[in-house]
């Protein structure tokens, strides 16, 4: 019941008929159109505020404070195909660098080296894709706790789990090349030196050859494919 009093709220959030800012009808008001009861609206209320949809203030009721579901945003991550996942990815590291470069300390930069290494050595070993997936991603992932912002950091959490999945079929597929150790050493690189410019342009060059690297082995793919019919 609580699941189905959720999706009705969600629905008028989305349909509009609360815009951005508005405040919600009460309680009362929100159960006995419903036909439930207070505390399962109240519940239902609840789960919206942590979803950031609503905001209840004091003394004044609930605010409409978002009409963008995070279920969908999360389903579409969910369902995205690999080169989308990797234009995600150029959207988060290209910045996440240039924030790492800024901000990073000491104990990043050890942290960062470390991850450097064990992922540049799993990058030659195409036996082992779910290896290289883990290492690569978990250095992307330092990278981005490097810039001291939570919120990214907890928005690519839940990203790199798909990431994951997305590098490990790239690395089990010997046609698709890698990008290579040198390229994650210049990010590194400019990281240690404090240089926002290029680490920016290093994290963009990387994604940039595996974007490159993947569309020229789907288009030879798709003539192969296309021969064979």
């Amino acid at each position: 019941m609580l699941d189905q009093v959720t999706r009705q709220l969600t629905g008028e959030l989305l349909d509009g008929r609360w815009p951005v800012g508005s405040r919600i009808p009460g309680e009362n008001e929100l159960a006995e159109t419903l036909g439930v009861s207070r505390p399962l609206v109240r519940e239902a209320i609840r789960g919206l505020v942590k979803m950031g949809m609503l905001e209840p203030r004091r003394g004044s009721g609930t605010f409409v404070l978002s009409n963008a579901n995070p279920e969908a945003v999360i389903g579409s991550i969910h369902s995205a195909k690999v080169r989308e996942i990797f234009e995600i990815q150029m959207a988060y590291d290209v910045q996440a660098a240039g924030l790492a470069a800024a901000r990073r300390t000491t104990k990043d930069l050890k942290e960062l080296r470390r991850l450097l290494a064990d992922r540049n050595d799993a990058e030659t070993r195409r036996d082992d894709p779910e290896r290289f997936a883990r290492a690569d991603s978990e250095f992307h992932l330092a990278v981005v706790a490097s810039t001291g912002n939570k919120a990214l950091w907890e928005l690519y959490r839940y990203f790199v789990v798909r990431l994951r999945e997305g590098l490990k079929q790239v690395h089990a597929n010997p046609a698709i090349p890698s990008c290579g150790t040198d390229s994650h050493q210049k990010i590194f690189d400019a990281i240690e030196a404090g240089d926002v410019t290029n680490a920016r342009e290093a994290a963009r060059q990387v994604i940039e050859s595996s974007l490159v690297g993947l569309d020229h082995w789907l288009q030879n793919r798709d003539q192969t494919s296309s021969l064979d019919s």
